[in-house]
This record gives C-alpha cells, structure tokens and sequence, in this order.
C-alpha cells in the first residue's frame, strides 16, 4: 500500500486536516543507543587481526599454515579436501586493497559455524610482471593473522591447485 496524499479521492481534505491536528504534537522518543549484540562483538573479534592470535607454523613458502594445537589428522583431511569447502571466493583482478577487503567481508560472512572449510582462490601470480601475485601474499598474511582460521593449505588440482587454498576457521567462543 502506498502512502495516502491529499489528492487521493479516498482521503477528503477534512480527514487530512484531522490527521495532521492529531499528530502535530508528536515527538520522537529518547532512547538510549541499543547495545551490541554479543554475536556481533564475537564477529568483531574474530576479523580483528589480534596480537594474541596462538603462533602458527608456516612451511614451504605460504603452501601450509597451521595453529600449533590443530591435531594431525584434522590437518590431514583439510589437505586432502576434507571437508569439502562449503563456500568459495575468488580474488582474481582485484587490487591488494579490494582483495583484503572482500576476504575480510566473506571471513565475517561464515564467521558464525563452528568448523568449515572455505576456498579461496587467489591466482598463482602466473601473469604478474615478475610472476609473483601480491594479492596471494596479502591473502595469506591476513589469514594467518585472524584468530578464527586455524589453517590454510594449497588445494588439490581439481579445486584449483596452487591457485586457491583450503582455509578451516574456527568458531570463537564469547
């Protein structure tokens, strides 16, 4: 339904009059600001890169990154595609900035599982000048700053290969 105006056959000039007579005192309440949800602060937290982040153990330039207290076997399965990643974005053509922002913003969008597997796709560089992406590097810095990602590993060839990467986050308890 669209707003009634004066010019509407259903509302008489009398009627309009009355409406604004009654309403002509009405004021907005004063309201105290609404607190922020504790999933949002959670969200918040885990995006933030976060100085007491557990160390992590980086091998073989960027292809593996891991949190100390991820176990073996769950390290294992993420570099054999397990889980299967249950949500994809590709970085290909955007600039360092573009780059860090979108992955921030798809972090924060399946930031509220518990455990997930995420590909992210980043190029191998192939048609940068010297045949090195800075895209790739940025990606893989942010992730190994942000608490919620446990480890990131180079795909296998048929999600991408060394492309795009297996990243497993970790749902942050409040």
């Amino acid at each position: 339904m669209g707003k009634k105006t004066q010019s509407d056959p259903e509302v008489s000039a009398e009627d309009a009059e009355l409406f604004q007579a009654a309403v002509a005192k009405v004021r907005r309440l004063d309201h105290e600001p609404r607190a922020t949800s504790p999933q949002l602060k959670l969200k918040k937290t885990i995006l933030q890169a976060d100085q007491r982040v557990p160390e992590g153990i980086c091998r073989e330039e960027g292809e593996l990154f891991h949190r100390s207290n991820l176990s073996p076997g769950v390290l294992k399965d993420l570099r054999r595609g397990h889980p299967r990643p249950c949500a994809t974005i590709d970085l290909h053509g955007r600039t360092v900035n573009e780059a860090t922002k979108s992955l921030r913003d798809f972090l924060q969008a399946n930031a509220d599982f518990d455990r997930q597997c995420l590909l992210v796709i980043t190029g191998k560089g192939s048609h940068s000048p010297d045949s090195h992406s800075p895209v790739r590097l940025a990606a893989l810095n942010l992730l190994q700053t942000l608490s919620a990602v446990q480890a990131y590993c180079w795909a296998r060839p048929e999600d991408g290969g060394t492309g795009a990467f297996y990243v497993l986050t970790q749902k942050l308890r409040a």
